[in-house]
C-alpha cells in the first residue's frame, strides 16, 4: 500500500508545511568552529549541528537508563505489561551524529499509545567506530533485551525502527536477527553506493526551482562519499547489503512500514527500495509526506505530521503484533 499524506501550506509558501516554514524561519543558525576533527573532517561541527529541541507529548511514562550487555539504551514504558508489545528504536544521525535525546519524546509518545516497551539504543558512532561495530552494538543490546526478564514484554511481539542512518541500522538488525515481527523505517539511507536502481531527478520534486525546494531537495546530496570515509573505512563495499540494503536480494521475512519526506534528497532511493522490495514480494506499506524535508521526526510535537507518523508506528505494531 502507498498512501500520500497531504500537508497545510501557508499563505507565503505553496510547498512546505506551515509549521515547518515557521519553525526554519526562528531556529538557531548552523554553528562552525568545533575542533574536533577525524580523518581530516569536521566531525564535531557535524554533530554540533544535528537534531533539534522538541517536545514532550506523553503523560506517566517513566524511563529507565539500562545497560544491556554493555549498550547503554534508554527504556521508556507506560505501566508494565509482561503481554505489551516491544520496539527497538535506532536512531539518525549519518552513521557519525544524533542521540538518543531527539529521540526521546517519540519514544515516550510510542510508549505510552501502544502500552508496551520502546528501548532507544545508544550505539557507538563512527568514525571512532567504524562499520560494522554500530551494528554490532544494536544487535548485542537487542539480544540482551530479549534475554533480560527485567524488562517486561511479549518476546513474540517484537519490532524495530530508526529515522534515516538508524533506519538503515534497524535494517541491519532484521538481517543478523530472526526476531522482529515488524520494521518501522523513517527515511532510511539505502543506497550508499548510488548503484543501478534509482537515480536522482531534481524534476521529480514540486516546486523545482523554488530556493527552499531547491535547498531541502539537495541538503544531503553528495554525502555518499564522505559516508564510506567516515563510516566503512574501508571495512565493507559500498554494495554491501548490510550497508546498502537496496542490494538484498529475498526481502527481509516481516512486513515493513516506511515514512518518508517530499522534499529529500533520499528520496528516489527510498522509492526505488519501495518498488524492489514489492517486486520481490515483501510485505511493504510506504507513506510520503508532502511539504515536509529529510529528519522530520527530530521536529516531534513542532509539525503535526511527526506526531501523526508516530501514531501510524502504533497502528503498524498494533496490526502486526
Amino acid at each position: 500500500m502507498h498512501q500520500t499524506v497531504d500537508y497545510t501550506p501557508s499563505r507565503d509558501d505553496p510547498y512546505f508545511e506551515a509549521a515547518l516554514v515557521e519553525y526554519r524561519a526562528h531556529r538557531p543558525a548552523k554553528t562552525t568552529g568545533n575542533p574536533y576533527h577525524v580523518l581530516g573532517e569536521p566531525v564535531g561541527d557535524m554533530r554540533d549541528n544535528m537534531g533539534c529541541q522538541n517536545r514532550d507529548l506523553s503523560a506517566g511514562v517513566t524511563i529507565r537508563r539500562v545497560t544491556l550487555d554493555g549498550v547503554q539504551v534508554r527504556c521508556y514504558q507506560a505501566g508494565e505489561d509482561p503481554d505489551g508489545p516491544c520496539l527497538f528504536f535506532i536512531h539518525g544521525g549519518g552513521f557519525v551524529g544524533g542521540s538518543v535525546q531527539v529521540m526521546e519524546n517519540p519514544c515516550k509518545y510510542l510508549a505510552q499509545i501502544t502500552g508496551g516497551l520502546v528501548v532507544n539504543i545508544d550505539y557507538r558512532l563512527a568514525p571512532e567506530t567504524p562499520f560494522p561495530g554500530s551494528i554490532g552494538d544494536c544487535v548485542r543490546a537487542i539480544l540482551a533485551a530479549l534475554k533480560d526478564e527485567s524488562l517486561l514484554f511479549d518476546r513474540r511481539r517484537v519490532f524495530v525502527a530508526g529515522d534515516s542512518a538508524g533506519a538503515n541500522l534497524a535494517l541491519a538488525c532484521v538481517q543478523e536477527l530472526d526476531a522482529f515481527a515488524g520494521a518501522i523505517l523513517y527515511y532510511p539511507v539505502v543506497d550508499l553506493d548510488c548503484g543501478p536502481y534509482w537515480h536522482w531527478d531534481e524534476t521529480a520534486y514540486r516546486g523545482w526551482p523554488d530556493a527552499l525546494v531547491q535547498h531541502c531537495a539537495t541538503s544531503l546530496q553528495g554525502n555518499e562519499p564522505l559516508m564510506q570515509k567516515l563510516y566503512l573505512q574501508g571495512n565493507a563495499g559500498a554494495d554491501d547489503p548490510l550497508v546498502s540494503p537496496i542490494y538484498r536480494e529475498g526481502g527481509f521475512g516481516c512486513p515493513l512500514l516506511i515514512q518518508y519526506a517530499e522534499y529529500d534528497y533520499l528520496r528516489p532511493q527510498v522509492e526505488a527500495f519501495a518498488r524492489r522490495l514489492a517486486a520481490q514480494g515483501a510485505q511493504v506499506d510506504t507513506i510520503l509526506y508532502r511539504g515536509l524535508n529529510h529528519a522530520f521526526l527530530d521536529l516531534f510535537g513542532i509539525v503535526p505530521q511527526a506526531q501523526e507518523s508516530v501514531d501510524r508506528m502504533g497502528a503498524f505494531i498494533r496490526r502486526h503484533g
